[in-house]
């Protein structure tokens, strides 16, 4: 997408964003006001206030009367596994992982059973399928199935989403952010078909998780499936 067809205030939006989780404004910090965003932009006052409001809806800032936009803690990660693609060694030192898409994206229906049950809406129009795999240092970390509802996604699956983040791209180009999930976890022994995918061993002990991902979207969560190996990486997540 051309930067001249973004609207303005997604803009601002996407800049104030970046700067609040990259911490150039930490919790309980007050953003500039309107006006001097309006004057460090060349923006109109509607624009800004648009801009502040979509932080606002998300969470990233509590408006309050004659004090301004204050910034508010940022949200956590998904339980033990966060959506913005990070994973620690054993010396909890941050890295950075590849991801290889293996199908899709693509419309499918939904599958017949799933761990948390897609409402009528979502069934109703389709899902969106994509299988990947995680990769650091040429070691798997983890096989993930995703599905997604085909609500109002328009040419979603021509997208390319090898080495990109999905809820970027989620966020910038369908104003689909994360608000909430659940997850449910536990331990199995790799089948034939998870051994290969992740290069272990047959039996071995891998960690499996269910998610439902919930966005700002009313009827409108992702659904994740996947299997982890812990082995040598650990999953990294606050709570």
């Amino acid at each position: 997408m051309k930067r001249g067809s973004i609207p303005q205030y997604k803009i601002l939006y996407e800049t104030l964003r970046k700067h609040i989780t990259g911490e150039l404004y930490r919790a309980g910090d007050i953003l500039p006001s309107e006006s001097e965003l309006r004057r460090t932009y060349a923006l109109t006052q509607p624009t800004v206030r648009q801009a502040l409001a979509l932080l606002v809806n998300e969470g990233y800032i509590k408006k309050r009367q004659g004090k301004g936009s204050i910034v508010q803690q940022l949200p956590k990660g998904l339980g033990l596994l966060s959506i913005e693609g990070m994973l620690s060694n054993s010396n909890n030192n941050l890295l950075r992982w590849k991801t290889k898409i293996l199908s899709g994206p693509q419309i499918e229906p939904w599958p017949k059973e799933m761990m948390f049950t897609p409402t009528t809406d979502e069934i109703e129009s389709g899902a969106i399928k994509i299988e990947r795999k995680r990769i650091i240092e040429d070691t798997v970390v983890f096989y993930e199935t995703l599905y997604i509802p085909n609500i109002n996604m328009p040419r979603f699956c021509s997208r390319k989403l090898e080495n990109r983040s999905l809820y970027d791209i989620l966020r910038k180009n369908y104003q689909i952010a994360v608000t909430k999930g659940e997850q449910k976890i536990w331990s199995v022994a790799a089948d034939k078909k998870i051994s290969e995918l992740l290069q272990v061993k047959a039996g071995s002990p891998i960690l499996r998780l269910e998610r439902r991902i919930d966005t700002n979207r009313i009827n409108f969560s992702i659904y994740s499936s996947f299997y982890a190996n812990t082995g040598k990486y650990i999953m990294h997540g606050a709570f």
